[in-house]
């Protein structure tokens, strides 16, 4: 079951901005902000404030980031559990917080679902998004900023 819940609370934290990059672009013209973590996989839509387009490769690469992380972090809580002598109030700490991560994955899941949007083809939701190619076509310089969750 772990196999499948790992995945799932790095889902939630990838679509929460926990940790990500804000991707601001300067030029001429109105550009969409783009959000990573560390890879890119979402835009703001330019036609709606509460639209966004996802990049799929973008998603499952940082999915794939963020399970390594937590399996690392869930192996040292394990040793500090086992090490504890299987102290119960360290093993009902850590079930609450795998329990909080669930439930903070599926409300994030839930309102990501609400603000997608509509149509899959490239602009909008496809298998990338690639922000240097757009960024070049329009003339745009894109710096990325580090931050806690930005959304």
């Amino acid at each position: 079951m772990k196999y499948i819940l790992i995945p799932y609370a790095a889902l939630g934290l990838v679509l929460s901005g926990a940790i990500g990059v804000q991707w601001y672009c300067d030029g001429q013209e109105m550009f969409p902000e783009y959000y990573g973590s560390p890879f890119i996989f979402r835009q703001k839509s330019l036609g709606s404030s509460l639209t966004y387009y996802y990049g799929i490769a973008g998603l499952i690469a940082n999915i794939a980031v963020w399970t390594l992380v937590i399996v690392i972090l869930r192996a040292g809580l394990s040793k500090l559990i086992q090490r504890s002598g299987n102290n119960n109030a360290f093993r009902n700490i850590y079930s609450g917080l795998a329990g909080i991560l669930i439930l903070w994955t599926t409300l994030n899941v839930v309102i990501d679902y609400i603000m997608l949007g509509r149509g899959f083809k490239e602009g909008l939701n496809y298998w990338y998004i690639d922000l240097d190619k757009e960024a070049k076509d329009r003339g745009m310089n894109c710096e990325g900023k580090w931050g806690l969750f930005r959304k």
